[in-house]
């Protein structure tokens, strides 16, 4: 039997390779069937670890000749990070978090691609949906394990963006008030103040006018430019997205733009847009309901970034992912009113607004419907707590699901911890044995010891141990489709054990479960 290139069509099968190591392949996962071996199908699986490996699957694994939609939440903690592939191939990273933890996946994700400075892994497109750092910080870190000497050469990756996207928004340092943190503004006709220093190249502003992480970042485009020509574009409901996303277009994948709403203002003479300052609203218990909330003159540097974050919808046959960014309460109604029809934000996946904030609009979320809705939710450390997602968050989409089975999945929820007992710091360990050089134990031995039971006390090591436990499970959101067959899944701590659900979507966008998914083992 020759070689032939072909998809896996069942929801999980199980590789077993030479060695007795297994693997798991998704749907949609590209292999190469190479023949028949007693029971078993001898494949060469491409996509996984550091490159083609072969083994048997038991049986004969249902194929499909070309490739399915794939959208994967990444679990960054605070922020979001999501990369999108297309049937094709092509590749599109949505945010990118604001910590290493983005990096460290798009790196084992693409190892097989072994990329470098000279074949840099073309991304198609990145969308910085807005200025927040947790949602473009981590791009800094991706770039800078290139020459980081601390990362090992599994862990780097090399990419070349072909076409970058955001808002326009450049913010500015934090000791800036509020009304100065974008730059140049002008009174919009209705009286509201509007920015105007709006940028397609964010490395245009003012340096004064960049924070830490805009520098960190324009610094990144400019290394990635000397690897190819990179389109840099403010983008907005509006804009033509047949020629911004051409490329997916080919594929038969739709994208509409639903925000951010730029208002057109003049400026000694000129005519230029302008996004509207938002604003802070009041708190309250049922702040998703309630429109007094808006009625407040206090404006928001950070509400306003937020809620002009770059959403949109994408349609690939039958199914619709509605992508939010950090837009608020106030924005999503904005949204609402300016859509036209609220039939335009119906959707079978969403991601929900600002990582399961309390402050997002029930109207909206009630209109996008969702059969699958999706949280990047997780705390990085007690100063970026949020308490995300929130309790009426979660209740909300619960309410608004379409039908009476609906998924919710939080990023958070979905992560699984293992307790590692005791364990001590390399630097404590250090500091120990240039105290104790006549010790019998090395600083491994020393650290296996004592990692079932704390140390006695009166030992030096008493106060340098902590109880420790390891993520031995990030809690990575993975959407896959053909158009019309869904797979939702996260994984667990225990290997091989997902939890997981199919359902279709026809062309009325009427929902079918599975009343349970497969996998071959």
């Amino acid at each position: 039997m020759p070689d032939a290139r072909t998809f896996i069509d069942e929801d999980f099968i199980v590789v077993k390779t030479d060695s007795g190591t297994k693997f798991t392949l998704w749907f949609g996962d590209e292999i190469v069937v190479l023949g028949k071996q007693g029971g078993r199908t001898r494949v060469r699986v491409l996509g996984l670890g550091s490159g083609p490996f072969e083994g048997t699957v038991k049986g004969t694994p249902k194929t499909r000749p070309t490739g399915v939609l794939s959208v994967s939440m990444v679990d960054v903690q605070q922020g979001d990070g999501l990369i999108l592939e297309t049937p094709d191939g092509k590749i599109v990273f949505i945010d990118g978090g604001d910590n290493k933890l983005f990096a460290r996946h798009a790196a084992a994700r693409y190892r097989h691609r072994q990329s470098t400075n000279d074949t840099p892994l073309e991304i198609d497109a990145i969308v910085v949906t807005h200025g927040d750092a947790d949602h473009f910080k981590g791009l800094n870190v991706l770039r800078k394990t290139e020459t980081d000497k601390k990362t090992g050469d599994h862990q780097r990756l090399f990419i070349h963006p072909k076409r970058i996207y955001h808002n326009g928004l450049v913010k500015a340092p934090g000791t800036l008030p509020d009304v100065e943190m974008f730059g140049e503004t002008a009174t919009l006709d209705d009286g509201r103040l509007g920015i105007v220093a709006l940028y397609d190249d964010p490395r245009k502003a003012p340096k004064a006018l960049q924070n830490a992480p805009f520098k960190a970042w324009n610094a990144s485009i400019n290394h990635w430019e000397k690897r190819g020509p990179i389109t840099l574009k403010r983008i907005a409901h509006g804009d033509k997205e047949d020629e911004l996303f051409d490329f997916l277009k080919e594929e038969g994948i739709k994208v509409e733009l639903q925000g951010p709403f730029p208002h057109s203002v003049n400026v000694d003479g000129e005519s230029r847009d302008a996004l509207p300052f938002l604003k802070k609203p009041k708190k309250s218990a049922e702040m998703h309901l309630d429109d007094d909330t808006l009625n407040t003159t206090s404006l928001s540097a950070s509400h306003t970034i937020n809620g002009h974050s770059i959403s949109f919808r994408l349609t690939f046959g039958n199914v619709r992912f509605n992508l939010t960014g950090d837009l608020n309460r106030e924005s999503m109604q904005l949204m609402r009113e300016n859509l036209g029809s609220t039939r335009q934000l119906r959707s079978e996946i969403v991601k929900a607004p600002h990582h399961g904030s309390h402050d997002f609009d029930f109207g909206a979320l009630k209109a996008m419907a969702p059969v699958v809705s999706i949280i990047s939710s997780g705390d990085e450390h007690a100063g970026k707590e949020h308490i995300h997602p929130r309790a009426t968050l979660m209740a909300a989409l619960g309410k608004v699901n379409r039908g009476n089975t609906g998924i919710i999945f939080s990023t958070e929820l979905a992560a699984f911890f293992a307790v590692r007992k005791y364990a001590h710091t390399r630097k404590d360990l250090a500091a120990f044995f240039r105290a104790r050089k006549d010790s019998q134990f090395t600083g491994k031995e020393l650290a296996e010891l004592f990692r079932e039971e704390k140390p006695p006390v009166g030992s030096p090591l008493r106060n340098m141990t902590f109880f420790s436990f390891e993520r031995t499970n990030f809690g990575i959101i993975h959407i896959r489709t053909d158009g019309e067959r869904v797979l939702a899944f996260t994984h667990s701590g225990k290997k091989g054990l997902n939890e997981a659900y199919r359902f279709t979507v026809d062309s009325r966008h009427r929902i079918k479960f599975a009343k349970k998914v497969k996998i071959r083992t």
